[in-house]
């Protein structure tokens, strides 16, 4: 009997990455589906039976699920990095899924992407002689009782594999959150000596305004709450392996409910306005203060003063953020704007990052008092350098600075999030 292998076809069409349609296949099924759940036996190809392959979850040929349908079981012939390939099919609508293994174990949900009605799923598994060649090992039929529609994710197979990434949440695209959405899952990279991934980086963007996140990896497992922060509409959220690649592991589509856009108050990778240490803080600074100009004058002296400018350090890192700031009780402009934009936020000022150039790169911050941007520069009022010496002298002139003036030394460039 004639035995088909299939490349797996993962396109990167510019930024955007596509899982391309399958073609179809043919082996050595049997071919009779009896359509009534629990009747039909699980199936197994010859190529299946030779590596070994088995499947625990579902145990039978037809089975009934919500949006979901949890495959798990056993592939004996395998190397690390493998995956399997999942495919889902109704209607002549065809999509794709693919499923990390580890220690010949795998055990994930695969979302049923086309609503209601019968779904055939399709499994795949490695050739082992050659890289992204699949055969089929086994089919199986779910009936859908969900009416919800999702998007398959699109993959860059290569990196997804070779940095071991699993994505455990969401499962699938297309769906609805109420202003943040959970990114879970696992980092694994098979090869041995591999660097180890500490940081995984996560884009989220509805149209033009674009969000960037960082998730730690810990224990190589990360999770992680993105927030959706330009309001109710359709974001494209990007998920890539720390600085080892400017190009997409993974791609999804989402929707966001939530009407309000909260660009400026919510928290952000280093600017953890949510945390309770940073709301204790910035409560307590704000105290004594009534009006909204008088806190966000507080909130600037207290940084300049209470941070000194780190005249070592010559680059921002991923994991720079307010909390570590005000730890360590030094930094530079980045550190001086995140700590500042979070201690604004944490008490419902709106606040924003802003790029630019003054003599150098540069950063400082805006916030809105009222109906009005204002600026400061926490950075410029914490002292000033001689050489390679930090001289600490507060300077109260660059808050709220007259603006004419500040465009003399600060030129803007970009709102940063």
């Amino acid at each position: 009997m004639r035995k088909l292998a299939i490349i797996l076809s993962i396109c990167l069409l510019g930024s955007t990455l596509t899982s391309c349609a399958l073609p179809n296949a043919v082996s050595n099924f049997v071919d009779s589906i009896e359509h009534e759940v629990g009747s039909k036996k699980i199936e197994y190809t010859d190529e299946a039976k030779k590596s070994g392959f088995t499947l625990e979850q579902p145990t039978t040929g037809v089975v009934v699920g919500k949006e979901e349908v949890l495959i798990q079981g056993t592939l004996n012939e395998t190397k690390e990095g493998d995956q399997l390939l999942v495919r889902i099919s109704k209607d002549g609508q065809s999509g794709e899924k693919i499923i990390s293994i580890k220690d010949k174990k795998f055990r994930q949900a695969v979302p049923l992407y086309y609503g209601k009605g019968e779904h055939e799923v399709e499994v795949l598994i490695p050739d082992q002689s050659k890289t992204d060649y699949y055969y089929p090992a086994t089919r199986f039929t779910v009936e859908n009782t969900s009416s919800l529609q999702q998007i398959p994710m699109g993959y860059n197979s290569s990196f997804y594999r070779q940095y071991g990434v699993s994505i455990e949440q969401p499962i699938a695209g297309g769906r609805t959150y109420d202003g943040k959405v959970l990114l879970q899952g696992s980092v694994e990279p098979p090869a041995k000596g591999a660097k180890r991934v500490e940081y995984l980086v996560v884009r989220a963007d509805k149209g033009e305004d674009k969000a960037n996140y960082y998730i730690p990896v810990k224990d190589k497992k990360f999770s992680g709450w993105i927030p959706l922060r330009f309001g109710a509409g359709d974001y494209k959220v990007q998920l890539t392996v720390g600085d080892l690649h400017y190009s997409p592991v993974v791609e999804m589509k989402v929707k966001n409910s939530v009407s309000a856009d909260l660009r400026d108050l919510l928290p952000g990778s280093g600017m953890e306005s949510d945390d309770p240490q940073i709301i204790s803080l910035s409560k307590k600074i704000t105290a004594d203060e009534d009006s909204p100009m008088e806190k966000a004058r507080a909130i600037y002296k207290y940084v300049a003063t209470n941070v000194s400018y780190d005249m070592k350090k010559k680059q921002n890192y991923w994991d720079d953020g307010a909390l570590k700031t005000l730890h360590e009780g030094k930094g530079i402009c980045h550190d001086y704007a995140l700590t500042t934009i979070a201690l604004l936020r944490a008490i419902e000022i709106p606040a924003r990052y802003i790029g630019g150039d003054a003599g150098e790169p540069h950063a400082w911050v805006e916030a809105k008092i009222g109906d009005k941007w204002i600026t400061m520069d926490p950075t410029w009022g914490s002292g000033y350098s001689t050489g390679k010496k930090f001289v600490k002298e507060y300077n109260p002139s660059y808050f709220n600075p007259n603006p004419a003036s500040f465009k003399k030394t600060h030129k803007r460039s970009e709102v940063i999030y």
